[in-house]
């Protein structure tokens, strides 16, 4: 059984003063047209999509340099973090369940209830990672990418006051020996709870150069 995770691209929740999403009709049957069509104005941040390592390090592969393969994950794993607004990930957080054989771990901390709800908490006071939690799962052993149901790996307040230091030590080459992160942001992970999950898919849109991608995530179950 198969659970679509991405949220549908368009006007909604996004990072504060990220330019928005238009999704623009230039012709329409109803109007008279041979054909509906459509334009979309979309920034790469917004919505569920992947960052790469050259979000952040000029030397980091963009989304068109990457293997599918990078995308496809056979020991994901699923950890309950319920965080209050503005309440960071930490590493104690994440020390838990098969850490070591997990090749994406998936962070759900519940704040993916409030994307609809209350639409200026989550765009600002979404939790983050810590510098500490970030320099943790980069260094597991077998990990290649980190999911989360929040719009940012740094918190709002935190990653201006950092520099993005998360951000960092996850994608850039110099910050561990291990290889950088994927990191998958705003990502509905409210229906995997009570899932035994088996696979992970993000499959990216190809954009030239580019350090990000909308991504399409898709959740292998047992049923």
């Amino acid at each position: 059984m198969y659970l679509e995770l991405s949220y549908v691209v368009g006007p909604g929740a996004s990072y504060p003063d990220s330019p928005p999403d238009v999704i623009q009709p230039v012709e329409r049957t109803a109007n008279g047209d041979g054909a509906n069509t459509t334009l979309v104005h979309h920034f790469l941040h917004n919505g569920t999509h992947v960052d790469t390592p050259f979000h952040f390090d000029p030397r980091g592969a963009p989304i068109d340099a990457l293997p599918i393969e990078a995308f496809i994950f056979h020991s994901p794993l699923l950890v309950e973090v319920p965080k209050a607004p503005g309440e960071p990930v930490t590493p104690e957080d994440l020390a838990r369940g098969d850490l070591a054989n997990a090749d994406a771990l998936l962070v759900r901390t519940g704040f993916d209830a409030l994307r609809d709800t209350d639409r200026a908490a989550y765009r600002v006071l979404y939790p983050g990672f810590t510098v500490e939690a970030a320099r943790f799962i980069r260094d597991l052993p077998r990990l290649r990418a980190v999911a989360m149901d929040f719009l940012s790996v740094d918190g709002y307040v935190s990653g201006h006051r950092s520099g993005y230091a998360a951000h960092h030590a996850l994608l850039d080459a110099d910050a561990s020996t291990r290889p950088p992160l994927l990191l998958i942001e705003d990502v509905n992970l409210a229906p995997l709870r009570g899932r035994t999950l088996r696979r992970l898919f993000a499959l990216p849109l190809r954009f030239h150069g580019a350090e990000a991608a909308p991504v399409a995530v898709l959740a292998e179950v047992e049923g």
